[in-house]
């Protein structure tokens, strides 16, 4: 009996201790030296501290994946912020009203103003010295103000389209698609955001570098 149970023990002792060391390190010719109890509960604790070890690995990568997902998704996401909002579209919209800024309440103009002065440009109507009114006048404002302008965009710019409309540019990716927020296109003096591609017929024909 006592020779028959040692074989037994023995036979599932190194089950044990070749299972476990076999799932940390693949080393089929570790599990002879373990045969003791002392060395199985070392092979455990060994797997058991790799496993803990990856699972808070992997919990940061997640957790930094999700922050990157976030950060992203807020740089893509336009809020309208537009000190005017409460008046817009009614009752002020269309009705010609002069904002802080000398330009039309609800109007694409207007918007963009309150955009530039929230991010620190002390943008008015006669910004420069020059006279900023009607949006498709805008690019000979720039050039006569001395304010660039070209055909990449970087976020923050305003977006212009040739038949007199303007816009923010909220985002850029990596393609030069863009996301800008707009007043009164779509709706009728009404805040819109929309992401445009990069060569569509949409696209704005220059973006002005405030």
């Amino acid at each position: 009996m006592p020779r028959r149970y040692g074989r037994c023990c023995k036979k599932m002792i190194k089950k044990v201790v070749y299972s476990d060391m076999h799932s940390v390190s693949g080393n089929q010719s570790l599990y002879l030296p373990l045969m003791e109890n002392t060395s199985i509960h070392l092979g455990r604790e060994t797997e058991s501290k790799l496993i803990f070890r990856a699972r808070a690995l992997r919990a940061k990568a997640i957790t930094l994946g999700g922050l990157f997902l976030v950060l992203a998704t807020l740089n893509a996401v336009a809020i309208d912020t537009y000190n005017y909002k409460g008046v817009c579209p009614s009752p002020n919209g269309g009705k010609r009203i002069l904002d802080k800024w000398y330009e039309w309440e609800c109007e694409c103009t207007s918007y963009v103003a309150d955009k530039l002065n929230e991010r620190g440009v002390p943008f008015h109507a006669r910004y420069k010295n020059v006279l900023w009114k009607g949006a498709g006048t805008w690019i000979n404002a720039a050039t006569a103000g001395g304010v660039p302008y070209n055909k990449t965009p970087p976020r923050g710019d305003v977006a212009w389209y040739a038949y007199g409309h303007v816009a923010y540019v909220d985002a850029v990716d990596s393609y030069g698609d863009v996301t800008i927020s707009e007043y009164n296109w779509g709706v009728p003096h009404d805040y819109h955001t929309r992401t445009i591609n990069r060569g569509a017929k949409s696209y704005p024909n220059y973006f002005i570098h405030f």
